[in-house]
């Protein structure tokens, strides 16, 4: 839905959407230095791949709107970005979803 959503609205032609990461197993998600009690773990998250600020902040907004329009909660939407890649990280709960937004840094 984001990727035919995304495609739609900015006339992209057929870009794909990456995912990074999605299940982890204890061992990778420590491996890859993910928190304690990540999404990752009960494959509640998502990892996606962006090409630059502009193309996350679309794609957060196009979640935002799936997720009011479908009335669905999510638990967090984040930015995140290390040396060498910029990502949004969208997880969901089935119950105790936080509304968790934000830009950070790793």
């Amino acid at each position: 839905m984001l990727r035919s959503e995304y495609n739609k609205r900015y006339g992209e032609g057929d870009e794909p959407i990456i995912i990074n990461s999605g299940y982890r197993s204890e061992a990778v998600n420590k491996a890859v230095g993910g928190v304690a009690g990540s999404n990752h773990l009960t494959g509640c998250a998502v990892d996606i791949h962006v090409l630059g600020k502009e193309q996350a902040i679309r794609y957060a907004c196009i979640l935002l709107d799936i997720a009011d329009e479908s009335q669905e909660d999510f638990d967090e939407l984040l930015i995140e970005q290390s040396a060498k890649s910029l990502w949004i990280h969208f997880a969901v709960r089935l119950s105790g979803n936080r509304h968790r937004i934000r830009l950070t840094k790793g």
